[in-house]
C-alpha cells in the first residue's frame, strides 16, 4: 500500500455505510474529502486525523472529488479552523458561488423532470446541498496539476455520478477516485441540469461510460475510493459495470416489451419497493439506461402531453 495516503473512514446512514476521507501526508498537507456536516461523522473525522497527529487547524488544502453531502459536509469547517484553500472542479463553480439560486435552479429541474416522466415525486436538491461560505477557492480543470501530499496530482474531470467529478492520479499510478469507482456497488450516475441553464439535459450515464472509457486506458496500481476498501484491477471491475449496464437495458427493454411506457411505470416494475422521494434515484437510473438504449437505435419516445413515452424498436436489447 502507498504510503503517504491515510483513509479515515466516517460513518453515514447510507446504503454505503461509511465514506472516506483521506489525509495526504506532506507539502501542503491535504485533506481529500471531508464526510457529513454532523457533528457525529465530524468527531470521527477529527479522530482519524488525529491518529497521524493532525487537527482540523493543521491542514493546509483541501480537496473535494464531487458536490456530493457525504464528502463535502465539514469542508467549512475544516476551512474555518485551518484557512486551508479548497480545490474543486470548475464544473461546480455554480453551485458554491450562486448558493440559493443554484438550488433553486436545481429543483425546478427535478420537478420538470418528475413530470416528464410521468411521476408526481418530489426532490428537493436543498435536502442534500448546503449553503457555501468557502473562501480561497481553486477551480481546476481536466489536466491541470495539483500539488498535495508532497507529490504532484494529475487531474481527470470525470463527470457521470455527478456533473463535479474529478480524480488524481499520481506518477506511481495511484488514483484517489472520489465515487468514479466504487469496488462493491455501482455508482448512480444521477440526472442534473446542464451547467448552462438554457442547455439541453445532459445524459449521465453516457457521460459516465464515457469516463470510465478513460479510466480503464489508465496503468493504475492502487485505487482509493470515496466507499470501499483501497483496491487495483480497475479494468475488471469497469467491465462488470459496463456488464451490468447491459443486464439493466435488457431489464428495461423487457418492461416496455410487456407494456410500461414511461420511465416512472419502468421504474416502478424495477424498484417496487422504492418510496418518497428516493423514487427519484429509480427514476434517474432507468432514465440513464433509456438514453443509452436511445443513443443505440433501441429505444424511441414521445411526448404525450407533459409525459415522455418510450417504445421499443428492436426484438431485444442484446
Amino acid at each position: 500500500m502507498q504510503t503517504g495516503i491515510e483513509r479515515v473512514r466516517i460513518e453515514t446512514p447510507y446504503p454505503e455505510d461509511h465514506v472516506n476521507a483521506y489525509l495526504l501526508l506532506g507539502d501542503p498537507l491535504t485533506l481529500v474529502d471531508t464526510g457529513l456536516p454532523f457533528a457525529k461523522s465530524q468527531e470521527q473525522l477529527q479522530a482519524g486525523l488525529a491518529e497521524h497527529g493532525v487537527s482540523f487547524a493543521d491542514i493546509e488544502q483541501i480537496l473535494v472529488t464531487h458536490m456530493h453531502l457525504d464528502h463535502i459536509g465539514a469542508v467549512s469547517a475544516v476551512q474555518r479552523a485551518s484557512g486551508a484553500r479548497i480545490v474543486v472542479s470548475s464544473s461546480a463553480r455554480r453551485i458554491v458561488e450562486l448558493g440559493e439560486e443554484e438550488h433553486r435552479r436545481f429543483d425546478a429541474f427535478y420537478q420538470a423532470f418528475a413530470r416528464e416522466a410521468g411521476s408526481d415525486v418530489h426532490w428537493e436538491s436543498r435536502i442534500w446541498m448546503q449553503k457555501y461560505d468557502w473562501r480561497d477557492v481553486v477551480y481546476v480543470e481536466d489536466g491541470d496539476r495539483v500539488r498535495a501530499g508532497g507529490r504532484d496530482w494529475r487531474v481527470m474531470y470525470v463527470p457521470g455520478h455527478s456533473r463535479t467529478d474529478i480524480c488524481l492520479v499520481d506518477a506511481d499510478g495511484c488514483a484517489i477516485v472520489g465515487d468514479h469507482l466504487l469496488p462493491t456497488i455501482s455508482s448512480n450516475a444521477f440526472v442534473e441540469p446542464p451547467a448552462a441553464p438554457a442547455a439541453p439535459r445532459p445524459k449521465p450515464l453516457l457521460d459516465y461510460r464515457a469516463s470510465m472509457e478513460r479510466t480503464r486506458a489508465l496503468d493504475l496500481k492502487i485505487i482509493y475510493p470515496g466507499h470501499g476498501d483501497p483496491f487495483s484491477d480497475h479494468r475488471a471491475l469497469i467491465d462488470r459495470r459496463f456488464a451490468e449496464h447491459e443486464s439493466r437495458c435488457q431489464q428495461i427493454w423487457e418492461a416496455l416489451a410487456a407494456g410500461a411506457s414511461t420511465v416512472a411505470e419502468v421504474t416502478a416494475r424495477l424498484f417496487p419497493k422504492l418510496q418518497g422521494p428516493v423514487v427519484m434515484l429509480g427514476l434517474s437510473e432507468v432514465q440513464g439506461h433509456l438514453d443509452l438504449m436511445e443513443s443505440r437505435g433501441q429505444v424511441t419516445s414521445s411526448m404525450d402531453g407533459a409525459v415522455r413515452r418510450w417504445t421499443c424498436a428492436t426484438a431485444s436489447a442484446r
